[in-house]
């Protein structure tokens, strides 16, 4: 699709161009270019739709019946619409699946378009060999990934929080300037104590030629002291200082536990999970129709994830809360669905003061280009694919689908380098025992200042 979006727009830059070497289009000429062909012009569609939010969602009041119609997707209907000059009626297909063939039968979507009861399906449809066999995909609507939703991780409770704000080499680069400063403080301790012999005998050589009173060496007997409480005082406010904003920071990331099951390995591996799919969906499809087949792999994680799945009948689900539900009331269970299915039900089942339920696993796994479905025998994809590529190109879809993404963010985990999860968080507030440390050091240092003054007031002046 993308290889016709660029070919309509070249062609429309070479129709351009040409135009400018014979100096513009006269109104002869212009009547001479041949118009994209338009079979769509006052018809009237009948489009089915099914419920996927966020692409597309279908309304329904308190007693069931449909109110209207949201989305990306009806969007992109209205503009096709408006651009092809046709009209339509919509309505819900009886089931709510894109399609599922049973004993030789399709139902929803699939099978309204083939009993020709619809002329478009509006769903975002991923191509299978066996719906190719059934029906046509025109009209790109866009792409999606496959994750899984897990339930929402517990915060972690971590007794080196205040160690974890530096790395370790920067703590080896603290305690090699403590002991550098150290071993500096000893070396100007034991020269001030030379120098001080020194100036003692001169002092009494002098005083005894009246020189100089007694008592004059006083002040060279607090020399160390003044130089020790000078660059403790500055390393410990430098050290406090630098601590004390990087441990705002880093408490400004709340610390949570990895979910349990966090990539399809993780899903493979477990002997305890289970994992809940739509039915019909394009993510059993690629489970229970590549992966299960003799002639297909039969090692690797998506193959023992396959074979869980065709082992646990009620894993397959008709509908967006069954798939939700067993993830959130029951352990151990996990959803497959597409990312953007996972973050509607995130954002339907999070409380409303933010307090998340469930979330979307770190692994994305098989990106899928979607489509309208249309009957094999449609006279009018041409159409469909030529606007709906103008749709993407506009950025229309882009503006539609971001607008209209109801997408909790604060639900989202954000995995660091070392695979912790963290979530940002502007209310979380610091707590007193959390600068333990700096308090420690800040002690530590007015404890040593106080023996060396003891140590200087009554040793030394004896």
């Amino acid at each position: 699709m993308v290889f016709q979006l660029f070919y309509v727009l070249l062609h429309s830059l070479a129709i351009v161009s040409c135009d400018w070497k014979v100096g513009g289009v006269s109104e002869g000429t212009a009547s001479q270019l041949p118009k994209p062909r338009n079979h769509l012009q006052g018809k009237e569609l009948q489009i089915v739709a099914g419920h996927f939010p966020p692409p597309i969602v279908i309304s329904r009041n308190s007693s069931g019946q449909v109110i209207g119609y949201s989305g990306v997707l009806y969007h992109q209907l209205l503009y096709l619409s408006q651009r092809l000059k046709f009209t339509y009626k919509i309505f819900p297909a009886a089931v709510n699946t894109n399609g599922v063939k049973i004993n030789g039968t399709w139902n929803g979507i699939i099978g309204t378009l083939l009993r020709e009861e619809a002329d478009l399906g509006l769903v975002p449809v991923a191509i299978s060999l066996e719906r190719y066999q059934a029906i046509d995909f025109c009209g790109l609507v866009g792409g999606d990934f496959t994750g899984l939703l897990v339930k929402y991780p517990t915060t972690a409770v971590s007794y080196t929080a205040t160690i974890d704000v530096f790395t370790i080499g920067t703590w080896f680069g603290f305690i090699i300037c403590a002991t550098v400063i150290a071993g500096f403080y000893l070396i100007l301790t034991f020269m001030a104590k030379k120098l001080l012999e020194s100036l003692a005998l001169v002092e009494r050589i002098a005083a005894n030629a009246g020189v100089v009173a007694n008592g004059g060496g006083s002040r060279f007997g607090q020399w160390s002291q003044h130089l020790l409480l000078f660059t403790w005082s500055l390393v410990a406010f430098v050290f406090v200082k630098t601590y004390t904003s990087t441990l705002t920071s880093h408490y400004m990331s709340t610390i949570y536990k990895s979910p349990e099951i966090n990539t399809f390995a993780d899903l493979a591996a477990s002997t305890t999970y289970k994992a809940t799919v739509g039915v019909g969906s394009i993510q059993e499809i690629d489970l229970l129709v590549i992966f299960i087949p003799p002639k297909m792999a039969k090692t690797g994680d998506l193959k023992r994830v396959a074979d869980n799945l065709h082992n646990c009948p009620e894993c397959r689900k008709f509908n967006l809360d069954e798939l939700a539900l067993p993830v959130l009331e029951k352990d151990h269970y996990v959803a497959i669905t597409p990312t953007k299915v996972g973050r509607a039900l995130m954002q339907k089942y999070s409380s409303e003061r933010g307090h998340c339920r469930l979330t979307m696993a770190k692994e994305l796994f098989s990106w899928k280009p979607m489509y309208f479905a249309v009957p094999k025998s449609s006279p009018y994809q041409e159409e469909i694919n030529r606007e709906s590529l103008w749709f993407h190109a506009a950025g229309l879809h882009d503006y539609w689908y971001f607008k209209l993404e109801k997408f909790p963010r604060q639900c989202q985990l954000n995995y660091n380098n070392k695979g912790v999860v963290t979530k940002r968080s502007s209310r979380s507030r610091l707590k007193l025992q959390q600068f333990y440390l700096p308090f420690l050091v800040l002690f530590s240092g007015f404890m040593l200042a106080i023996v060396q003054f003891c140590r200087e007031r009554f040793i030394h002046s004896r």
